[in-house]
């Protein structure tokens, strides 16, 4: 079998698909420049072989395989070698039916490997098992000459040389197993004299020791079965007695169980009694809930709604009566508003024109605002004396006198230019009067009289609409009161009907665990289970009953994370009910009351069993809890609250655990030694000190009863909040509001009516200015006039500021002199304009009112008058309508009252036929209670004689529990004829027990020296002891069976390394004489002079030149040792040759003629095997039949074949360009030298 093809396709330098063929079977050489490709096509050859070794192909992973690392876009890289296997005697047997073996391996980018045979995908192990099978293994490749192999064989010591005879021989693995072997034998043998010390002072002396135990073991065994006779004789006497007993207890139990029989049939009589008087106290009740209670509550519900609709029409008829008295008094006014304006027209008066009043007012008014302003002056300037200031500045800061000085002299430059302005504006108005004053002339002199009625009228108009406006603000705040706390109320009624909606389901839940009795029947008891914590905090003199209530309406808490431990800690005690003392706990359970099972807490008789508070502090301590803040680990009793005298219940229910606030807590706490209590965690998790552990999940469907309760008594808190201030509202609110309300809508209406009133005088007076030709001109004077002030002003003014910059001067000159003299003189200056402006204010008041015109006061009476016909005709129509109303709500109102009489009468005849029910129930119930005591005292003889009956009934368990305890124990007992087997009365009890105690005290003396295995162990180690035996022969003729076979192997070992030594020594001389004409070379046996053995120690070459042994390899050329090796490795493949041999460039340190040998040496022994070799030199490749060329164009390497009878144009061809590169590079130096001279 031989290469005949190689395929690569991106493999390395080869992009493209490039095939390699065909090889010759013989002799195939490849060459090519450095860096052209020659190597990558021994390293496809290696890769299909399955190399492990990447280090051999120059690589470090296998995606290096691909061309330029995948970077090129080439994305995997195959190789292909298509083998010759014609020669069935050379080929695998695994493929020995085929002619040619494709084997191709594929590397893709990513590391995916994978290998065909003949285009079928196989395991890698398939390959390697193929390439084994013919001598290709490439892990320990003998036909794989690489660089520097050469090089090793020649620098190997006589010991390495001797391995590489044995690895050719195949004794090399022998070699190696034997010495495993033979330290395995050691360690053997080290093992086996261990057994024999042990055999010899341990195992033979224990098994002497345990023979004797044995013997001592059935001497008790013996006694043991004597000693279990009389034990068996003193039970049967024991159960004998227990049923003697059983039968004397059962006698006196039937006997009690007559006489109890007896007392329950009396009670039941009773009790049937009592059902018959309760029957009749049902249909009584049953009468009254059935026929009386829907007639009752509808006649109640009737009455209800006649008061409702009686209040609401009294309501509306008070609103009525209201509406129709203000509606009567404001007709009153518009009429009497009426005549006076009716009599205005008729009896028009007018006064006299006073064409001087108005400049008289204007005179007044501005002489007044001056005596203000020269008040305030004053008044500044003698705070500015009293301060050292000029307080006379008019600015609201008071300066020093030399900045009013310098304000006041740059203010009168100011008001000259004033003066100015005001004369030109003064020219301008005058020029406009003279048109007016010719107009004016036109008109009758009668037209402008003035009446001053109207506005006489407006002002007493003004000061009554002032004053109803001063009563409504005084009354705003309250209605606005009244109105907040009638929404107020709305709303809290709303919210409470919501809050009833939500109480409804809760109180159902409530009521079915804490309604657990009849309350209604005995007023002394007084359970009252509708009264909770929520209503003693409002109800502080509520009476305390004898009967608490249930725990868990007995106590609250704050936090609510806590609800689930606590209700894990109170557990069913929860619904345990509290007494006071044990006497009211027996009244309450012999008084029938009681609906259902319950269980009673009597404080007098509760015994404290909580956790100590020392305890509780250790438990902080163990977990880390500083103080009694951290509530890590707490007392139930510290987080609850509840009254004082409860304190012995709750310790009871709340006080025997701790909770914890994690499973961690809990369990260090309940598990540690010095605490072990009870604990519970949030989650509701409960660890005892015994090991059991509850909780642990939760439905979420189970209603919390703590949890429940305090919603139940958050919300009839909100309600009796709601109800308690609707209640304030209603008493102490509302009525005092409610007329001061009435009394504001009043006023606000008659101010509304007032305020028109007056908006149509104001418009009249409007009407009046607005076509007075009198009032333009008169607004033109004032103006004029109003400008003549100013320019008065602004003179006086100037004329003040320089007395002011005159006084600024004096002042600064002689502040402190005359400071008392001008303080007193302006004192009195400020009496004297007081004085005058209280004058001046008298005449302004009269001199305004006679300054209305009233020119076109007819007009103006007239439309009013109109407005205010068509406004009484509405009043008339609305009074009308309100007295109709009146007469109807009336009516309605005596219906109503008439139908409340006949609702009430119904009431009072059911009421009198209920209270004869109630009289019937009353006494029946009296009878059911001196039953009743007929039944306790009959009911306290069945609980003794209950009491009896279950010592009896518990002695009679406790009696069977016995028997079967020893039936359990004994089953010998089962045997009926069991007291015949053994003579009781020869054997009497008291002597069993003697015998029995002798036998035991004999057993028990044995007992203290006795090993009761001894039987056991003396068989086992009987048993071991002749099987260790029973091995170490065995061992020991294994041992000299491999010590035999080592030494016949030795011996083989031995022959087959002379053979395979003369068989390479022959081919070694002959391929070295040929690669080196006139020598010869051997290898010889090494001689350790440290070693007297005759076996082989090592080899070491011997080498001939020219006739003469040398005695060292340093005598030969580095050539010659190079030949040495090669032909020492040489023979090595001829000795165990293989299809394929692959050398690369092993000439590389010979010369031509050397490597000519080569070639021939090649073709002379190895004739029948196929040669690769990568050669430079063409000594080497002239002897090839095919020679491959390889070539490096462009970054991809390319291959041409050459046959033998080619090879001469191969060299003329090589010698070309040999000459083309020489020439390339004689010019590129010379380049080089002209650029560096330049």
């Amino acid at each position: 079998m031989y290469i005949e093809e190689i395929i690569l396709d991106g493999f390395k330098s080869y992009q493209k698909r490039t095939i390699i063929g065909k090889f010759n079977p013989k002799f195939n050489a490849i060459t090519g420049l450095n860096g052209s490709g020659k190597s990558n096509i021994l390293d496809s050859i290696c890769f299909v072989l399955g190399i492990t070794n990447l280090s051999q192909i120059r690589i470090n992973k296998l995606e290096e395989l691909i061309y330029k690392s995948g970077q090129a876009g080439i994305s995997k890289a195959s190789v292909s070698i298509i083998f010759n296997n014609e020669d069935k005697s050379n080929s695998s047997p695994l493929y020995r039916d085929l002619d040619k073996i494709t084997v191709t391996r594929q590397i893709a980018t990513g590391g995916r490997n994978r290998y065909l045979i003949n285009g079928a995908v196989v395991k890698p192990m398939d390959v390697t098992n193929f390439f084994h099978s013919v001598q290709l293994n490439v892990s320990s490749s003998h036909f794989l000459i690489m660089q520097g192999r050469i090089t090793k064989v020649i620098n190997m010591k006589p010991k390495e040389l001797l391995s590489m005879i044995e690895e050719a021989a195949g004794t090399r693995m022998y070699e190696t197993k034997k010495q495993q072997s033979l330290k395995l034998i050691e360690k053997k043998n080290s093992k086996l004299n261990e057994i024999n010390r042990m055999l010899e002072e341990d195992i033979i002396p224990k098994f002497e020791r345990i023979k004797k135990e044995k013997t001592d073991y059935l001497k008790w065994a013996s006694i043991n079965e004597e000693v279990e006779l009389y034990e068996r004789l003193c039970t049967l006497h024991q159960f004998k007695q227990i049923i003697d007993e059983t039968n004397s207890i059962e006698l006196n139990l039937k006997n009690m169980k007559l006489e109890f029989n007896n007392f329950e049939n009396e009670v039941d009589s009773l009790n049937n009694k009592v059902s018959c008087i309760q029957k009749i106290i049902d249909e009584e009740e049953d009468k009254m809930s059935s026929k009386w209670s829907i007639p009752l509550r509808d006649c109640k519900d009737k009455i209800s709604l006649i008061e409702s609709n009686v209040n609401m029409t009294q309501v509306q008829l008070n609103e009525l009566n209201t509406d129709l008295k203000d509606e009567e008094n404001t007709l009153v006014d518009m009429v009497k508003q009426q005549g006076e304006i009716q009599e205005k027209l008729s009896f028009g008066r007018s006064k006299k024109n006073e064409p001087n009043q108005s400049d008289e007012f204007a005179k007044v008014d501005t002489r007044l605002k001056d005596l203000k302003k020269f008040l305030e002056n004053s008044k500044k300037a003698l705070q500015g004396i009293r301060t050292g200031c000029d307080s006379v500045s008019k600015d609201s800061e008071q300066k020093s006198l030399r900045q009013s000085l310098f304000d006041t002299q740059k203010e009168l430059s100011s008001i000259a230019v004033q003066e100015k302005k005001i004369k030109l504006k003064i020219e301008d108005m005058e020029r406009s009067l003279k048109p007016l004053k010719n107009k004016i002339s036109k008109n009758n002199s009668n037209g402008g009289q003035q009446n001053s009625s109207i506005r006489d009228e407006y002002d007493k108009l003004k000061a009554h609409v002032e004053k109803l406006q001063t009563d409504v603000d005084s009354m705003k705040e309250d209605a606005e009161l009244f109105e907040k706390y009638s929404f107020e109320k709305k709303r809290l009624k709303i919210d409470s009907d919501s809050l009833e909606i939500q109480l409804q389901p809760i109180e159902m839940f409530i009521r079915n665990i804490q309604c657990i009795y009849d309350s209604g029947n005995n007023k002394e008891l007084a359970v009252q289970a509708h009264i909770n914590s929520v209503d003693l905090l409002f109800s502080q003199n509520l009476n305390k009953t004898k009967v608490k209530g249930c725990v868990f309406e007995l106590f609250g808490y704050n936090d609510p994370k806590y609800s689930t431990a606590l209700e894990m800690v109170a557990g069913g005690r929860l619904y345990n009910m509290i007494v006071e003392n044990s006497e009211i706990g027996k009244q309450l359970l012999n008084s029938g009351l009681i609906k259902k099972r319950v269980t009673l807490i009597p404080l007098d008789k509760i015994v404290d069993s909580s956790i100590s508070e020392k305890t509780i502090q250790h438990a902080k301590k163990l977990t880390n809890c500083a103080g009694n803040d951290d509530l890590r680990v707490v007392s139930p009793m510290n987080l609850i609250n509840f009254n004082k005298e409860l304190l012995p219940a709750m310790k009871y229910c709340f006080g025997h655990t701790i909770i914890c606030e994690d499973e961690n807590f809990a369990k260090a706490i309940t598990f540690h030694p010095d605490i072990a209590v009870r604990t519970v965690t949030l989650k509701g998790d409960i660890y005892d000190p015994t090991g059991t552990l509850s909780g642990g999940s939760s439905t979420g469907n189970n209603r919390s009863i703590i949890e429940t309760y305090r919603q139940y008594n958050d919300i009839r808190l909100k309600l009796l909040n709601n109800n308690r201030r609707i209640e304030e509202i209603d008493r102490n609110l509302l009525p005092n509001l409610s007329k001061a309300s009435e009394v504001y809508r009043h006023s606000l209406r008659q101010l509304e009516i007032n305020n028109h009133q007056l908006k149509l005088i104001e418009e009249r007076l409007e009407k009046m200015n607005e076509y007075s030709t009198e009032a333009m001109m008169d607004g033109i004077k004032m103006e004029i006039e109003t400008l003549n002030i100013e320019l008065t002003n602004c003179k006086r003014k100037s004329e003040e500021l320089t007395q002011n910059k005159l006084r600024l001067e004096t002042e600064i000159e002689g502040f402190e002199v005359n400071k008392a003299s001008r303080e007193k003189e302006i004192e009195e200056s400020i009496e004297d304009y007081k004085k005058e402006i209280k004058k001046l204010t008298v005449i302004h008041q009269d001199l305004e009112k006679a300054t209305f015109s009233s020119r076109i006061e007819k007009e103006v009476l007239n439309k009013e008058l109109e407005q205010l016909n068509e406004n009484i005709n509405k009043k008339r129509t609305i009074i009308d309508e309100i007295k109709k109303n009146l007469c109807v709500q009336n009516l309605k109102l005596s219906e109503l009252q008439s139908e409340l009489k006949d609702a009430n009468g119904s009431l009072l005849k059911l009421q009198k036929e209920i209270e004869s029910s109630n009289d019937i129930i009353r006494d029946n119930r009296t009878e059911i209670k001196k039953i009743g005591k007929i039944i306790s005292k009959k009911q306290i003889e069945i609980t003794k004689i209950s009491h009896e009956i279950s010592t009896l009934s518990q002695n009679l368990t406790k009696k069977n529990k016995n028997k079967d305890s020893m039936l359990r124990q004994f089953e010998w007992l089962h045997d009926d004829n069991i007291t015949e087997k053994f003579d009781l009365e020869t054997h009497k009890y008291k002597d069993c027990i003697k015998k029995l105690e002798e036998l035991q005290s004999e057993k028990d003396s044995l007992s203290k020296n006795m090993n009761r295995r001894a039987l056991n162990i003396y068989e086992k180690v009987n048993a071991e002891c002749n099987e260790l035996i029973n091995k170490r022969d065995i061992v020991t003729k294994d041992k000299d069976k491999i010590e035999d076979a080592i030494n016949d192997l030795d011996q083989k070992k031995k022959q087959a390394l002379e053979n395979t030594w003369k068989a390479v020594n022959a081919s070694f001389g002959s391929i070295f004489s040929t690669l080196l004409p006139n020598a010869n070379a051997e290898l010889v046996q090494f001689i350790d002079p440290e070693e007297e053995s005759d076996n082989l120690y090592g080899l070491e070459f011997k080498v001939e030149l020219g006739g003469v042994w040398k005695k060292s390899l340093t005598e030969l050329s580095g050539g010659q040792r190079s030949l040495l090796a090669l032909s020492l490795v040489l023979a090595m493949l001829r000795f165990k040759p293989a299809p394929v041999y692959i050398l690369d460039e092993i000439d590389s340190a010979l010369d031509l003629g050397h490597t000519q040998n080569i070639g021939k040496m090649i073709k002379n022994h190895f004739p029948n095997s196929q040669f690769i070799i990568v050669s430079l030199k063409e000594g080497m490749f002239n002897n090839a039949n095919v020679l491959f060329r390889t070539e490096l164009m462009h970054g991809v390497s390319t291959v041409n074949r050459y046959e033998n009878n080619k090879l001469e144009d191969y060299e003329d061809e090589n010698q070309e360009i040999n000459a083309t590169i020489k020439d390339k590079c004689y010019k590129e130096n010379a380049n080089l030298k002209l650029r560096r001279r330049s």
